[in-house]
């Protein structure tokens, strides 16, 4: 069975419904067919009643790329059987051009009119739309049950806001040539003092260690959302709490400086590029065809992307080991295509048994059909993995993941990257990059007016 996705001008009017509902002409957009009455001939002995076979239309809405790229979450099959289910309900997926989902979205919000059901990343969802005060607490519903995993959906409060059937999100780490190693008698470090000596080693033979893109300024905090997600969660339990509460600032985290010095030790040492502050993220694939480097930071979206267009290639991932221990642990980022309830949608109660119905092995596996991935859900059928993909199933399967540091975080984390880049052009040191990150963090807070700022 088909179902219809609002698009091209219908995506467009649909944000231009903003406007109306504004003025107080949303509810009728957001009902769909709902004034159509049943046309059932049987008598309705009550209020109840009558409602229950009121139809509906279960509005979903989300970008047009997550739409596109994440298939499996808006598998047809399954919103076919959730409606013959429920007979009174029609879903309907509403598409917003993706430069405009966030105003969208937010302007929706604020107007107390928003869809039924908001699909968006996760920690984008609990910065950018307010999560904890715009959409319902989950956390008692049966499908958290189900989850195999239910940490990875906490938001920062400890709560959970939303639900998606994929497991997995980005696994992050250190991308390496298998071959290079192997030729130049490189074992994958477990240790900090390790990664060093496999470095130099690198180095030794003629080739840079270590490609640095930090022309994006997103690149070099992959190694501090790393390191450091896996110290709170496992060294230091509750520093974020700490941190996002005001007891606790940056500069008084010695391990924060410590590796700051570290990782920019690795390039005075020469184990990254000289040219690190003009070279871009997307020439590493020129970069690993042509053997100059041999690691780089990076995730499982790394290796697929190598796999597609380096075919003859032969490429890993393994924990950054900052740490003492974190060799045994993979950082994870935040997970994607996440279904939201709004506190105003206009069918709480429908929205949440569509989740429900969605977080069981059924239609996990239906949903597995469409596109393979990692089920969130217990008792779901695995898919075929990639020796990669099985090599990163273990350490969710062991329980051995860390959350990025940025899944924790409350605010817009690019004047740190921006620092980041500072501290390679010699303008700060690690320990002003703190300080300066300090104040502006305690900024950005009091502007969201978190308690303790």
């Amino acid at each position: 069975m088909k179902k219809e996705i609002v698009s091209g001008v219908k995506a467009l009017l649909a944000g231009m419904l903003v406007v109306s509902m504004l003025a107080g002409c949303g509810q009728e957009a957001a009902q769909g067919d709902a004034s159509n009455p049943s046309e059932s001939t049987e008598p309705v002995s009550s209020s109840e009643e009558e409602a229950s076979k009121e139809k509906i239309t279960l509005t979903i809405e989300s970008s047009q790329q997550n739409v596109q790229g994440n298939q499996y979450a808006f598998c047809e099959e399954n919103i076919a059987a959730f409606e013959e289910a429920h007979p009174n309900i029609t879903i309907e997926v509403l598409l917003d051009p993706d430069e405009q989902i966030t105003s969208i979205l937010q302007t929706k919000l604020a107007a107390g009119q928003p869809s039924d059901i908001v699909v968006y990343n996760k920690v984008s969802a609990e910065n950018e739309l307010d999560a904890v005060n715009n959409f319902v607490d989950l956390s008692d519903e049966p499908f958290v049950d189900n989850l195999i995993d239910p940490s990875l959906f906490k938001a920062p409060d400890g709560n959970i806001y939303g639900f998606t059937m994929k497991n997995t999100s980005m696994e992050m780490g250190i991308v390496y040539d298998k071959k290079m190693f192997e030729e130049m008698k490189v074992s994958v470090p477990t240790t900090f003092d390790e990664f060093v000596q496999a470095c130099a080693t690198i180095k030794e033979n003629g080739v840079t260690p270590i490609y640095a893109p930090f022309k994006d300024n997103f690149t070099f905090q992959m190694y501090t959302s790393d390191a450091w997600g896996y110290y709170a969660t496992i060294v230091e339990p509750g520093l974020w709490e700490k941190i996002n509460s005001n007891e606790v600032a940056w500069t008084e985290v010695p391990a924060f400086e410590e590796s700051l010095t570290k990782l920019y030790e690795l390039y005075t040492e020469g184990y990254m590029q000289e040219t690190l502050l003009s070279d871009d993220y997307a020439s590493y694939i020129n970069v690993f065809q042509n053997k100059q480097c041999a690691m780089m930071a990076g995730s499982n979206q790394t290796i697929e992307e190598m796999e597609e267009k380096l075919p003859d290639g032969e490429y890993g991932l393994f924990p950054f080991p900052m740490f003492d221990g974190e060799s045994e642990y993979i950082t994870v980022g935040q997970l994607d295509c996440v279904f939201f309830i709004p506190k105003d949608a206009a069918h709480v109660e429908e929205a949440k048994a569509y989740l429900n119905f969605l977080a069981q092995p059924e239609q996990c596996d239906r949903a597995q059909e469409t596109v393979a991935f990692s089920p969130s859900i217990k008792g779901a059928k695995s898919p075929e993995l990639t020796p990669f993909q099985e090599e990163m199933a273990e350490y969710y399967n062991d329980g051995r993941v860390a959350l990025e540091m940025n899944t924790y975080m409350y605010v817009d984390l690019n004047d740190l990257w921006k620092y980041y880049q500072d501290m390679f052009a010699g303008v700060k040191t690690p320990k002003e990059v703190l300080q300066e990150w300090d104040a502006k963090f305690s900024d950005l807070m009091q502007q969201k007016e978190k308690e303790g700022f």
